[in-house]
């Protein structure tokens, strides 16, 4: 493995590692504009580290040192360690008790910025890990820095206040363009599009107002998908959060925004569990690591490749259909089913199978488990008695003939009522028949 340069971690102030904060994190607000860089491919250009080199330069780079403004591509012009009362006023919250945050409230003097305040209850130690986070991008390559800042809601600068190093940070406002009409009947609304839609058929999602993405729209996304995940693998932090509800789509621009970034750990984390995305090989209890991601951001992209949810996904992916991109196959196979998990490909090098080239690893080839089963296909529906699914008719048994005529009402035949007049009639008749019978005997 290439070794991991350390990147400088001073403080803006000289008692950083005096400081404590509570900064787990939640789901941050939004997306912003579309993921443009392609990230690279090649090894580690900056991993943040926690025990970072005390003599590095601090002020060799802009923002890091004597609380000077950092230079922020995104038009943040403050320092990247505030207090409270550097923001301003805050506007009503937009999110509140999500996570690990108790809200999230825009900035008035500060139009397109967000504060993204903690709940205080959070372990008091995340002030340093914030401003890792914040400086990290200063180590990448422009390219891989554009990909990262355009990408994400990477937190901007770290909140103070009385007594907490780490109340909160900055965070920047989603673009529009990840909002898009979705109707369902007479009803629509304008809302930020998971990419939750891109792990459907192509009909479902234009059901409901979107445009289909196609193979080309849904490979988009994917690529910057893997994009993001390889900028992060290679600063050497571990995300943990790959799913559908922690990332937007554009369907207009393909292109993806990932949320809750400023979670982000060095090296390892505590594994956020969610349902349907536990790795099978990172054992409950046990921390988060680079191989944990890899097999979650595979298996985004192979729900996101294939419109599907369960195990048709693995299956699909199995089948190998793209003949404009033969390695993803093997790629994505090798990320959810080897069976020793360091034997996993990086993100690297899935991005590099979605751009068409070859998947280059070692050899022997890892092994893999099998395929998960398929869920069982839906009952057919009750078909009416006497009548095959393919509409002939059949014999009916001596037991549902009985059953029939049984259940058949029983009809009661009514006299007809007797009137007085009709009574008379009948005693008349009566007394003629026995007069003939009389006069015949004598």
């Amino acid at each position: 493995m290439t070794e991991r340069p350390a990147i400088d971690t001073a403080d803006s102030e000289a008692d950083t590692a005096d400081k404590d904060a509570g900064a787990g994190p939640d789901k941050g607000t939004g997306p912003d504009a579309g993921a443009g860089a392609g990230a690279s491919t090649g090894t580690r250009t900056g991993t943040v580290t926690a025990d970072a080199d005390a003599d590095a330069d601090a002020g060799s780079r802009p923002g890091t040192g004597g609380g000077r403004p950092a230079v922020d591509p995104r038009g943040w012009t403050l320092p990247r360690t505030v207090s409270l009362g550097d923001l301003g006023p805050f506007a009503e919250p937009i999110s509140e008790h999500n996570g690990q945050a108790v809200a999230v409230r825009p900035l008035t003097n500060h139009p397109g910025w967000l504060a993204k305040l903690y709940r205080p209850d959070l372990p008091r130690e995340d002030a340093r890990r914030l401003d890792l986070l914040i400086s990290a991008p200063d180590t990448l390559p422009e390219a891989d820095r554009t990909a990262l800042y355009a990408g994400t809601c990477w937190p901007a600068a770290r909140i103070t206040g009385p007594g907490n190093p780490a109340v909160g940070c900055v965070i920047p406002v989603a673009p529009d363009q990840y909002r898009s009409e979705l109707r369902r009947g007479t009803f629509s609304e304008r809302r930020f599009v998971e990419i939750d839609w891109l792990a459907k058929s192509d009909e479902s999602i234009h059901g409901v107002g979107l445009p289909r993405p196609g193979f080309a729209g849904r490979l988009a996304a994917c690529r910057r998908l893997g994009e993001l995940a390889a900028i992060l693998e290679r600063l050497g932090l571990v995300y943990s959060d790959w799913s559908f509800s922690n990332a937007f789509w554009s369907p207009d621009r393909r292109s993806v925004y990932l949320i809750d970034v400023d979670g982000c750990q060095p090296d390892k984390m505590p594994d956020i569990h969610q349902p349907n995305w536990a790795d099978p090989l990172t054992p409950p209890g046990t921390d988060a690591d680079e191989y944990t991601d890899r097999y979650r951001i595979g298996l985004l992209v192979a729900k996101c490749l294939t419109g599907q949810r369960d195990a048709h996904a693995f299956h699909t992916v199995a089948a190998s259909p793209w003949q404009n991109q033969p390695a993803v196959c093997d790629v994505l196979l090798d990320m959810l089913l080897a069976t020793d998990r360091e034997r996993r490909p990086s993100a690297a090098q899935l991005v590099q199978a979605l751009n068409g080239g070859p998947y280059l690893r070692a050899v022997p080839r890892p092994t893999r488990s099998a395929l998960p089963a398929l869920p069982p296909s839906p009952r057919p529906l009750p078909q009416p008695q006497g009548v095959t699914p393919a509409g002939k008719e059949e014999p009916e048994s001596a037991f549902a003939r009985a059953l029939r005529e049984s259940a058949k009402p029983t009809v009661t035949r009514q006299k007809p009522a007797i009137t007085p007049n009709g009574g008379w009639i009948l005693v008349l008749v009566v007394a003629a028949l026995l007069l003939v019978l009389i006069a015949a005997n004598h």
